[in-house]
């Protein structure tokens, strides 16, 4: 790759002062020098890019740091993928069977965990269910208490209402019977009146007229 700087567009943005594959370069020969990966960040890139490619120190940090971190990324994952290229096939279906036997041993930790869970949820939803059934029942009940006050209510209303009519109608014969009675008191009596009319100088004499004619008149006349 050519030492000097080539102007190269980054997606996205404003067009770079040097190529990126650049990075990629300097990433990789460090590598390969033997300097550690944890050294190979950006400040050591920018230092190769500035002193080696005659770049200006002026180019953007952040999108070095992107760069820098891509690259060592994709370096990761072809170290990978080459480390397990180089494994050995009875190796990698060994390692396979393994994994598979422990996440067959983890699906039945969590499914043993799942159906205690399980259990303990429909417990808690037949006790709620059991409440509520109880709750209901004893809805009823106590509408059909309220009913049978309501009833009574009704049936003591109905009682009160007659006894009310009926009462009025003792008050109203009462107040008859007792005007009758005021009404006779004020009138004399017979007898009141028989001692009135024998008081009464004006028929004196004809009363004595008529009390002799009975006197005189013969108690068991003669028969012929």
């Amino acid at each position: 790759m050519s030492k000097k700087t080539q102007s190269k567009c980054n997606a996205g943005g404003r067009p770079l002062s040097y190529d990126p594959r650049l990075v990629h370069e300097i990433i990789r020969k460090g590598i390969e020098d033997g300097v550690p990966a944890a050294d190979l960040d950006t400040a050591f890139v920018k230092a190769k890019l500035c002193s080696e490619h005659n770049v200006k120190d002026t180019i953007r940090q952040e999108r070095l740091e992107g760069l820098v971190q891509a690259v060592h990324e994709e370096l990761a994952e072809a170290e990978e993928q080459s480390l397990l290229a180089a494994l050995p096939d009875t190796v990698a279906l060994a390692v396979g069977n393994a994994v598979a036997a422990i996440g067959r041993e983890l699906q039945l930790i969590v499914a043993r965990q799942h159906s205690v869970c399980q259990a303990i949820a429909d417990q808690k939803c037949e006790e709620v269910r059991t409440d509520k059934r109880n709750a209901q029942f004893r809805i009823m009940e106590l509408e059909a208490a309220l009913a049978d006050q309501q009833n009574a209510l009704l049936s003591l209303e109905q009682e009160r209402d007659e006894a009310k009519r009926k009462l009025a109608e003792a008050q109203k014969r009462l107040h008859i019977a007792t005007s009758e009675v005021d009404r006779l008191s004020r009138e004399p009596s017979s007898v009141d009146r028989l001692l009135q009319e024998l008081r009464n100088p004006a028929v004196r004499d004809d009363i004595r007229a008529t009390l002799s004619e009975i006197v005189a008149a013969p108690s068991n006349p003669s028969s012929e």
